[in-house]
């Protein structure tokens, strides 16, 4: 064989492996399933004993649940724009909901989670709340084949029925929580509202023929405010027998003054209002019907000739406290910054049946790098986070690194949490410490930081604080 003939059977390879590696068959497909502002309020984790979402359990029991999966930032926006980038908020300068990656010069052409997926001859759709938006700049169609969905959320209640708690006039120094916070149940057949017609959209793409592999996001509104949802599902939760999450009536008198501030002083006009519980009725409801959403689309899979092909990734964005420090999301506490994370790979794929439990710490951040393992592409040299593709292996695999949390709200500079096994760290940008010994004191109402005995610890979980915060990024106004 002369030369030139070696030369053309090597780019004959190269090229059959590459359309090789184009066809559905031959490559996992992924299914990319967020649930907005969920927190642990979910049957499998525990975070509320009344939490009834049987679909999400129903997941977590065939594939691997990591209990202890915070965001990047306790925020819509920043999180999921550390997710799909694969950046920290605190190299991006992305820390608020009103900031666009795209509007900074260093970043316009950036290329995302699904349009990496893209780039390597992946069919990507998208529906409902994956970035921060469903539809305009905020949801960057561009990244998208197609999206099948832009309206998220319930039906709401007509005008009369909405805001009876009266508690709408307390929260008007916070006019977007004013207008969010609303809760009750609603008429409407589950079929119209959106969230389920999200839902439905994916299930529609899981019935038909695709001749590529796929990347199908599908993003759940609910239990975002307003708590509006079905009456089903607040019949699932009747409101005499409902149970109050615990707290502490001077929980705050041993932090530092950014904490405080961190700590939404709107909680007292819910506690002192008597709504508390009609609060927590609404927030578990919403719960219960964001499960039956993802449990539509994991039916449709599990009918699908991809059931056995495709990996399912559930996430939520952030956490979120329903009265045990706050009543809102935006602070550095297990509360708001913990979420659910459960990843099931196929025995086919390799998936380990018996793999079932995670207890590692790990961040959201963590998911863009762990799919392209996942999948067999090529790493991504710019992620910053790293993959935990060996924990869905073996979710007893040694893990040395902790979870890093950031949230920077203008007044009080930039804040980082860390969260190893042990400990829940916070350094305020501002001043003040917190650290507290999750296992013993799991509410966080015992500071430590002060406490000379954990010196060395808290030394240790210092390093781990990013070595750069970039400054908020503000878009020009035009």
């Amino acid at each position: 064989m002369n030369v030139r003939s070696i030369i053309c059977w090597a780019c004959f390879l190269v090229l059959l492996q590459f359309t090789h590696g184009l066809f559905a068959k031959e490559r996992p497909n992924v299914l990319f399933i967020a649930v907005d502002d969920l927190n642990d309020w979910v049957g499998c984790l525990g975070g509320h004993p009344q939490a009834k979402t049987p679909h999400i359990d129903a997941l977590a029991k065939r594939g691997v649940l990591f209990e202890q999966t915070h965001c990047a930032a306790p925020l819509c926006s920043p999180s999921r724009t550390a997710i799909m980038m694969g950046l920290r908020p605190s190299t991006t300068g992305i820390y608020g909901n009103l900031n666009w990656f795209r509007d900074m010069p260093q970043y316009k052409d950036w290329v995302t989670l699904p349009q990496y997926f893209r780039k390597h001859g992946y069919l990507a759709w998208g529906g409902g709340k994956l970035y921060h938006q469903a539809h305009g700049k905020f949801s960057d169609a561009a990244a998208w084949d197609h999206v099948y969905s832009t309206r998220t959320g319930a039906v709401p209640p007509p005008k009369s029925e909405r805001y009876k708690h009266g508690l709408r006039p307390k929260f008007e120094s916070n006019p977007i929580l004013a207008r969010l916070i609303d809760w009750g149940p609603t008429n409407h057949p589950i079929e119209a509202n959106p969230d389920w017609k999200t839902a439905e959209g994916a299930a529609k793409f899981l019935k038909q023929d695709h001749d590529k592999p796929f990347f199908l996001g599908c993003g759940i509104y609910l239990p975002h405010l307003p708590w509006y949802a079905p009456q089903k599902f607040f019949d699932l939760h009747p409101i005499e027998d409902i149970e109050l999450p615990p707290y502490k009536a001077d929980d705050f008198e041993d932090i530092p003054t950014s904490g405080k501030r961190m700590g939404e002083r709107h909680i007292k006009h819910l506690r002192e209002s008597g709504k508390w519980k009609e609060a927590v009725q609404a927030c578990l409801a919403a719960d219960s019907f964001a499960d039956a959403c993802v449990g539509h689309v994991l039916d449709a899979l599990e009918k699908s000739p991809y059931k056995n092909n495709t990996i399912i990734v559930l996430w939520g964005d952030h956490g979120y406290d329903v009265g045990e420090k706050k009543f809102a999301k935006s602070a550095l506490w297990e509360q708001t910054t913990r979420t659910p994370l459960i990843i099931h790979v196929p025995e086919k794929l390799g998936g380990n049946p018996q793999a079932k439990t995670c207890t590692r710490p790990v961040s959201l951040l963590d998911l863009y790098p762990t799919l392209l393992d996942l999948c067999g592409l090529p790493k991504n040299p710019k992620n910053e986070g790293r993959s935990i593709a060996p924990l869905v292996r073996n979710p007893k695999a040694k893990w040395p690194y902790p979870a890093v949390i950031t949230h920077s709200p203008h007044w009080h500079g930039t804040n980082h949490a860390v969260r190893s096994e042990r400990f829940h760290y916070i350094h305020y940008g501002k001043g003040g410490e917190e650290l507290y010994e999750v296992a013993k004191d799991p509410h966080q109402w015992n500071n430590l930081a002060n406490d000379p005995k954990y010196t060395q610890a808290k030394a240790k979980l210092k390093q781990w604080l990013p070595k750069k915060n970039a400054p908020h990024f503000r878009p020009e106004k035009p």
